[in-house]
């Protein structure tokens, strides 16, 4: 069975030990073995790549790209196997280029969970724990063959629903319905 390899961004100390607990809920989401256990690998300084305003409040956050881009450095440079998730309390946003009528705009969006076969990314920017644990699971997920749905707490996919100890708590209504037929 893999390991998920697993590192903090920018976390401080007592935060890891949260952090670790989060992912471990949201490992009880899925059926025994899928991973065999979490190797906690440190936490990672890394410098923000812009300052996002939401409200009145100003914050370090990171873009997308260039944030993956660093985390499959790390994995390289570390000779990791297994899938390396990142974690982080940090906002992480994706900028999308949008023409409208007659112009050219800017969206920047949120990015909560990435996860591929091998790298993946998590902020739990203003997300509460519970929730957060979903969003982790989700993320994993997709690094075991989840098609993307706008649910953000979706942690289906396919190859799950041979397994009669799933947890329905979290899944999309057409989930629910795929489990029960």
């Amino acid at each position: 069975m893999p390991f998920l390899e697993m590192l903090t961004i920018n976390e401080g100390e007592k935060r890891h030990e949260e952090i670790m607990e989060i992912v471990w809920r949201a490992l009880k989401y899925f059926p025994k073995g899928l991973w065999e256990e979490v190797n906690y690998l440190g936490n990672a300084n890394i410098k923000h790549d812009v300052k996002i305003k939401i409200r009145e409040s100003i914050y370090g956050a990171f873009i997308f790209n260039n944030l993956i881009g660093k985390i499959k450095r790390i994995r390289s440079a570390l000779g990791i196997k297994n899938l390396l998730l990142a974690v982080t309390s940090d906002p992480i946003i994706a900028v999308y280029h949008r023409f409208d009528a007659r112009r050219l705009s800017q969206v920047a969006n949120l990015i909560y969970d990435y996860v591929s076969w091998d790298t993946g990314v998590v902020s739990l920017f203003r997300i509460e724990d519970e929730r957060a644990s979903k969003i982790i699971a989700h993320g994993l997920g997709h690094n075991r063959g989840l098609r993307h749905h706008a649910e953000p707490i979706d942690i289906m996919y396919e190859g799950l629903l041979e397994y009669k100890s799933i947890r329905k708590d979290g899944f999309c209504n057409d989930c629910i319905k795929k489990i029960l037929v």
